[in-house]
């Protein structure tokens, strides 16, 4: 049996290899030469397109997006929306950090982008994240222990 991994994951129709943006037009940043190269190659362009995604998880990396002025530019956002093919099953199964893909349906509204600029809204999103991941797993328990006890009818 075949283990799937990033080389042999067939596209989807709205995935990398249909509606991926001209590479050629990346706006100028430091190494963009060796970063059209690592794009031109699918599975080095998998990886490159992972591990960005994953760095949406942090709200301090989206802090500095929006103080660079990346939010500004229509490219990037046709960037943001392209990337939205990560939450179809066969590439999902690939994040580590699901927060990711909540802050990338976020920064598909120019709202939730233009507050990033703020430092409390970002300290807040921070502390909130830090929220869920201490008390996430403690509280999903007691969920399904009270699901169970209902099942089997046990009192409150």
């Amino acid at each position: 049996m075949e283990v799937e991994t990033p080389s042999n994951v067939r596209r989807h129709q709205d995935g990398p290899d249909q509606s991926s943006p001209n590479v050629e037009n990346l706006p100028k940043i430091p190494n963009r030469d060796k970063i059209v190269e690592l794009m031109k190659d699918s599975r080095k362009r998998f990886l490159l397109e992972l591990e960005f995604v994953e760095l949406l998880a942090s709200p301090l990396y989206l802090e500095r997006l929006a103080k660079l002025k990346y939010f500004s530019d229509p490219r990037f956002i046709r960037y943001l929306e392209y990337l939205n093919y990560w939450r179809k099953p066969q590439y999902i199964k690939f994040i580590s950090y699901p927060y990711c893909l909540y802050f990338l349906e976020l920064l598909q509204k120019k709202e939730f982008r233009d507050k990033l600029v703020d430092p409390q809204y970002v300290a807040l999103l921070y502390h909130q994240q830090y929220l869920h991941w201490r008390h996430h797993k403690h509280l999903r328990m007691r969920e399904l222990e009270f699901e169970r006890q209902k099942e089997v009818g046990v009192p409150d």
